[in-house]
This record gives structure tokens, C-alpha cells and sequence, in this order.
């Protein structure tokens, strides 16, 4: 069904769909759906505004089939334009929606008149009967031993409880068929090897072969606090699975709005990445504005997006602290939404670029942070003595060296160290090379590109040795010119720690000079 009421000097609408899938990058007209299963991770609307002026507002309303409105997508502060593109989504599976089978609407209203609506309908469960998961929770700690506790009905003796991962194309892969440790008709107990930071699904079967529908969980990595000073109320206007624009690689992303202070601070310490590009706001191409990006030389990365250009404190390359200043928040970039004014976009990713798949990641200042919550005003205890953006702290800047630079250092089990790496233009090969001491010991040797490529015995093995044995050793053909991350991490060994060298562009001759070791923050 589709209602259109055009009227003069209005809003009107060219194009209208629901679907499956839309593009993150571009305006592209999506595939029309019209009936999503239980287990499908969302709907979209997607259409074309006309005719939009400055101060006109848009809601738009997701109606069960009882007639209630489930969700809501308010837009605020809209530009003068002659056609704007919008998206927004109503999350399904592990939310209401999937347990809520029958005729749903959307409808955009703007200034108070129902532009126009559209149907659809979300499946009810076939296999009537099944055993049911109401919710799933998880002890331990990352990369270790996890019990796992599936609450819900229906569980018969002897089940399977399947652990299985959402791909992109938005079906998923088993990963583990796991027998519980305990089992009762409601609640399922299990232990699995621990698993990284990301979202996952619960699957239980029963033994007459009935299947639950899939349950999402994530699992959250830790160390990071909210991204402004102490004290200052801020406003949570999305978070993880938000309807504005949080799917796809910002599923887990958070956009936070100043209620008085713009300062931002560092949600974790690490070697920062400015990327101050002059950008004011753009409605036409979907970037991220000026940003940062730090490095916080364990795998993880964090990211602040839509800055005020100019505005920056820092310098490139300079290690920052927890809570430490970094620039004033803006709406630079694609801000439709979330009410279009001043705010920052934060994610965490394992890769360099700011566009890689975001993952879970927990505040510790914010232990209740709920899915898709907005609205909500919020408070930090980030506290640093470098936290004031009306002043500047250039602090260390990182080691820029060039190739043949040696480093030396220890490390204990589980420990990193990182430091940073020039290579020129024109280089025809970058060697590095890690050796170390005792021989009950393992390192392991990452290198980082400019542009994120990871180089790893189980990333990208151009030019590796083909052995972990002693020493571990790249040598990368044309590399990318640019400031490379060398890391090293130790994989085995003790009880002491175990002292290494890396050496750049081939030197593998004894090594000198202190390094800093990194160690991560607990997760």
C-alpha cells in the first residue's frame, strides 16, 4: 500500500521501499521486500525527499500489527535542498519485532502530515512448538574459557546448543555444536572456548530435530570510558543498532551530543591518527567528517568522527592518554539524523581504517548502556589531567623512524609492544625481522600498512617466512609508503619475561636501544 499527500511548498516524496539490504556508502535504489523472516537482522525504509526547506522536520513511524508505534525516527534541523535521501531501520531479530508476526506499516510524517505509508509483513515461525530462547548471558573473559546460560522454554534432554555468526550478506555460519554442562526445561548451560569481541547467535535443537529461532549476544571488549571530561552531561542520541545508521560496519557505533561543552577525550590511551580534512557538513556524500583515530596497540582501534575542522588538539602521531583532550565536536561530514546538529560518531574496530566493521565495546562509565537506546542524558568519569580543550598538550609523539631503525625491549605472556615505522616512496621491499630469547618461547610479528592492511601469519602473508620458529621475519615487495605499526606479541614463554629485537630493511645484527613495552588494558 502506498499513500502519497502532496501539498504546496511541502515535502513530497519521489521514491519509497522497503527492503532487505541498502548501500552505506551511496543513495542507491535497493530491491523492494515484502515479507522479512524472524531471523532477519532488520528492515529498512528507504526513499527520496523533494522540495525539503531549511526547519522542516521528518518522523518516521514503525506501526506493529496491533497498531502501536514500535520505533521512531525523528529528523530535525534539515538543510534547504532539492532531494535528500534517507534511510532508517527497524531492527528484527533479538528484538520485539520478531516475536510481533503479522501486518506492519512505516509512515513518514513531516510538520504534522502523513507523507506517505507503506506495508509489509514480518512471518510468524513455522516450526510452532520449538524450543524458545528468551535471552542468552555469558561469564569469563575474553580469549579464555566462557560459560554460556540460555534462558527459555521448551528445552527438552540432551540438546544441542549451536553458536553461530552473522555474515555480511545477512544469513550466518555455525561455528561450534556444543552439549550444556547443565540442562533444565528452561535454562541451558555451556562452555565454549572464549571467543573475541563481536556479535553472535544461540541456536538450540532439540533431540526431535525442532529448532529455536536464532538469539543474538555479543560479546564486549573493555577498557573504555565515555569520550568527554568528567562531570559533563552529554546526551546519548544512538547507540548499537540504532535506526538512523547504525548497521552494516557501525552496527556497534555510538553518536553522542554535547549539551553545553564540545570537548572530546580519549575513550582509551594509544598513538593517534588526525585526519583534520576541512570537511564541513555534507548531505550528499556519506563520510565521516574530520576525524581521529587511535591506535591503542593491541588490536583495537577507536574512532571520533563528524569534528569541527580546525578544532583539533592534538598532532599526528602523538601518544594521548585516557582522557586526555582531543578536539571540539562538530557535525562535519553526513549528519542526517540524530537531529543534525553537533555530535560525535565513536566506534572501535580491529583495523586502521575508520570505515572497517565496527565491534562490541563496553564503557565502563556507562555499564547499562542499552541497544538502539537514545535520548538518554549521560555522564563520564573519564578524568585527565590534559581533559581541557582550551589548552594544548603536545605530549610524546610517537617514534617516526625509517627503515633500519632496531629496536629492543621484553615482554611477558599476552603482552604487545608497538612502535611506528616511516617507509619512503619507492621502496622496493620492507624487511623486518623479530628474534628473541629462550627457547620454550614464541613471538609473533604484525605489521600494519598506512591504509590498514594487516600483515600477520593469519592475515595477509605476503612476503612472511612461512615459520613462526626464531627469528619470525617479513619481507613486503613495493610496499605501501606511509607510517607502518610493527608489533610484537608474546605468545608463549616464562615464567620471565621474554626480551626481543625487531630490525627494519634486512639488519639482523645484534640489537641496541630501549623500546616500551605495551601492555593492554585488562579486557
Amino acid at each position: 500500500m502506498f499513500t502519497l499527500v502532496p501539498s504546496a511548498g511541502a515535502i513530497t516524496v519521489g521514491q519509497s521501499i522497503v527492503t532487505t539490504s541498502v548501500s552505506e556508502q551511496s543513495c542507491t535504489v535497493p530491491k523492494p521486500a515484502a515479507v522479512f523472516k524472524p531471523t532477519q537482522r532488520q528492515a529498512f525504509l528507504w526513499f527520496v525527499a523533494r522540495q525539503v526547506r531549511s526547519g522542516d522536520r521528518l518522523r518516521v513511524e514503525w506501526i506493529d500489527p496491533a497498531g502501536v508505534v514500535s520505533t521512531v525516527a525523528e529528523y530535525g534541523e534539515l538543510p534547504s535542498i532539492a532531494e535528500l535521501c534517507f534511510t532508517t531501520q527497524l531492527p528484527i531479530a533479538g528484538f520485539a519485532p520478531a516475536s510481533q508476526p503479522g501486518q506492519w506499516s512505516v509512515r513518514v510524517i513531516s510538520d504534522g502530515k502523513q507523507l506517505f505509508s507503506r506495508e509489509f509483513q514480518i512471518a510468524g515461525d513455522t516450526d510452532a512448538g520449538g524450543p524458545v530462547v528468551n535471552s542468552v548471558t555469558w561469564s569469563g573473559v575474553k580469549a579464555q574459557a566462557i560459560d554460556f546460560t540460555v534462558e527459555g522454554k521448551g528445552f527438552q534432554p540432551n540438546p544441542l546448543v549451536y553458536i553461530a555468526q552473522y555474515t555480511r550478506s545477512g544469513g550466518w555460519t555455525y561455528l561450534a555444536s556444543l552439549q550444556p554442562r547443565t540442562a533444565t526445561p528452561n535454562q541451558l548451560v555451556v562452555h565454549y572456548p572464549g571467543l573475541p569481541a563481536n556479535e553472535y547467535l544461540v541456536i538450540v535443537q532439540n533431540p526431535d530435530q525442532r529448532m529455536s529461532r536464532p538469539m543474538p549476544f555479543v560479546i564486549a571488549t573493555n577498557g573504555y570510558k565515555l569520550p568527554m571530561p568528567a562531570g559533563e552531561p552529554w546526551v546519548l542520541t544512538q547507540g548499537p543498532y540504532g535506526t538512523f545508521s547504525h548497521w552494516g560496519n557501525a552496527l556497534h557505533a555510538y553518536d553522542i551530543a554535547p549539551r553545553g561543552s564540545r570537548c572530546l577525550v580519549a575513550m582509551k590511551g594509544g598513538i593517534a591518527y588526525t585526519h583534520d580534512l576541512g570537511m564541513k557538513q555534507d548531505h550528499h556524500r556519506r563520510t565521516f567528517g574530520n576525524y581521529i583515530t587511535i591506535d591503542h596497540g593491541d588490536g583495537e582501534y577507536s574512532h571520533y568522527a563528524h569534528l569541527a575542522a580546525g578544532q583539533f588538539i592534538i598532532e599526528n602521531g602523538q601518544r594521548v592518554e585516557q582522557g586526555q583532550a582531543l578536539a571540539i565536536a562538530g557535525n562535519s561530514g553526513y549528519t542526517l539524523g540524530e537531529g543534525g546538529g553537533y555530535h560525535v560518531h565513536v566506534s572501535v574496530t580491529r583495523a586502521l581504517p575508520i570505515s572497517s566493521s565496527s565491534i562490541p565495546f563496553r564503557f565502563e562509565d556507562l555499564p547499562d548502556a542499552a541497544r538502539g537506546g537514545m535520548g538518554r542524558t549521560i555522564v563520564s568519569s573519564n578524568a585527565s589531567p590534559y581533559c581541557d580543550c582550551r589548552e594544548r598538550h603536545a605530549g610524546a609523539v610517537a617514534a617516526r623512524s625509517t627503515p633500519g631503525k632496531q629496536f629492543s625491549g621484553e615482554l611477558s605472556v599476552a603482552q604487545w609492544w608497538s612502535d611506528l615505522v616511516t617507509v619512503p616512496k619507492g621502496s622496493k621491499t620492507f624487511d623486518v625481522t623479530v628474534s628473541w630469547t629462550g627457547s620454550n618461547s614464541d613471538l609473533d610479528l604484525h605489521l600494519v600498512s598506512p591504509s590498514g592492511r594487516h600483515y600477520g601469519w593469519y592475515g595477509d602473508t605476503t612476503g612472511f617466512s612461512g615459520t613462526r620458529t626464531n627469528p619470525q621475519e617479513f619481507r613486503v615487495p613495493k610496499p605501501e609508503a606511509g607510517i607502518w605499526r610493527v608489533s610484537v606479541q608474546a605468545v608463549r614463554g616464562g615464567p620471565g619475561p621474554i626480551e626481543f629485537g625487531v630490525a627494519t630493511s634486512g639488519q639482523k645484527t645484534a640489537l641496541h636501544g630501549a623500546a616500551q613495552a605495551f601492555v593492554p588494558a585488562s579486557r
